[in-house]
């Protein structure tokens, strides 16, 4: 599963619980995959001051989220956080067998 966050703030997604909640509705969906589409934080050539971290801001608060926070760990193996792509940040989830949703809110998103 793939989600577009282009367009979005920490403030909007990683700092408001938004981004716990995409994750656990990904889990119920049965979803073995979570693709975060965040962009790689350069502005039309212009050089942030953390070169070196291969991606922008927003994308080092979602990687930061999905290491560190507890409440992630029931519905991702954050072990196989995958950041080889400067763009988007993939994660695998834990196996659900039972999964009870078919979609994922659709006012999920601010």
């Amino acid at each position: 599963m793939e989600i577009d966050l282009h367009g979005y703030h920490p403030r909007d997604i990683v700092w408001s619980g938004v981004l716990a909640k995409v994750v656990q509705q990904a889990w119920e969906m049965g979803e073995s995959h979570l693709c975060f589409i965040h962009g790689h934080g350069r502005n039309r050539g212009i050089t942030p001051g953390f070169v070196n971290t291969n991606t922008g801001y927003f994308g080092l608060e979602i990687r930061r989220a999905l290491r560190h926070e507890l409440e992630l760990r029931q519905w991702i193996l954050h072990t196989t956080l995958d950041c080889e792509h400067p763009g988007c940040t993939t994660v695998k989830l834990r196996p659900n067998g039972a999964p009870t949703r078919t979609n994922v809110d659709p006012d999920l998103l601010p």
